[in-house]
């Protein structure tokens, strides 16, 4: 319980979540907004409106023409999608960093983001009729925690790692017990000062531990199942690696086997690869 004051406070340090990005994304869950309405918030950021052209004439439409226009862009993308571009336009500054404490170099806790987001999208799709609005944004955002603990990690990394190989202590367990808090802890806290809806906010903590989940979430054991699978490719895998209590209900909630596995995967890499560039990937 060495920092656990200083660790929260260090919030305060993290930039707001920008407004134009809040305003827009409130807007896309509008089911009465236009296409007008999201124009006048996005207009002006050049990140967003870049990134919407940049998606729009990617290999990922493979348009046999040019897309110029933020309206053509937009219209062209639909929400699900601009609120990606959004979402990933706005936080890849959080996640880009060399992060010391989980030992993972520049850019590598942002693909296990990206590719948490993407695999959860993929389950969604077999295992549900609809995607969930805030499926994509809670698992994107699943290990905000880590970008601030990061250095609370690193400090106390030998003793956090000797509870480890006791064989008693997962590796959220051994954060818990040595700094008073964990990276998914943290990470809810995170999510409620920028004001993210509650569903995303319980996704982010427990996206560990999915049996803590409500019988209604229909996110969290998603979030929970794409971070293992990612985790499991070695994308975005640090010096806590596979240190997590396995929940096998999940994939029996699913009825999920290692065939369909194989397939998400075999998906997720279709995708992936033609984001690349647009989410700085490469």
């Amino acid at each position: 319980m060495k920092d656990v004051e200083e660790i929260i406070k260090s919030i305060e340090k993290l930039p707001p979540f920008p407004v134009v990005a809040s305003q827009a994304l409130k807007i896309l869950d509008d089911p009465g907004a236009s296409v007008g309405d999201v124009i006048s918030v996005v207009q002006y950021d050049q990140a967003i409106t870049a990134n919407v052209l940049k998606m729009c004439n990617s290999a990922y439409y493979g348009l046999a023409r040019k897309v110029h226009s933020l309206r053509e862009g937009l219209v062209l993308l639909g929400n699900m999608q601009l609120k990606e571009i959004i979402l990933a336009s706005t936080v890849v500054k959080f996640f880009q960093p060399e992060n010391k404490g989980y030992d993972l170099a520049k850019g590598e806790l942002w693909k296990h983001a990206v590719a948490t987001g993407i695999i959860s999208r993929v389950i969604s799709r077999r295992v549900s009729e609809s995607e969930p609005p805030s499926l994509f944004t809670a698992a994107l955002l699943h290990d905000i925690g880590k970008a601030v603990l990061n250095n609370f990690v690193h400090r106390y990394f030998v003793e956090i790692i000797a509870l480890v190989d006791t064989g008693d202590y997962s590796f959220l367990e051994a954060e818990s017990k040595t700094l008073g808090i964990n990276h998914a802890e943290l990470g809810e806290k995170i999510a409620k000062s920028w004001d993210f809806p509650e569903d995303i906010v319980q996704s982010i903590r427990l996206h560990h531990r999915p049996e803590e989940a409500s019988a209604g979430d229909v996110i969290t054991p998603i979030v929970y199942l794409a971070n293992v699978i990612t985790l499991s490719m070695g994308i975005g895998i640090g010096r806590d690696g596979l240190s997590y209590r396995g929940k096998q209900e999940v994939m029996k909630r699913y009825g999920l086997k290692p065939k369909d596995l194989q397939a998400i995967i075999i998906d997720f890499y279709d995708e992936y690869n033609k984001v690349q560039d647009v989410l700085k990937l490469a």
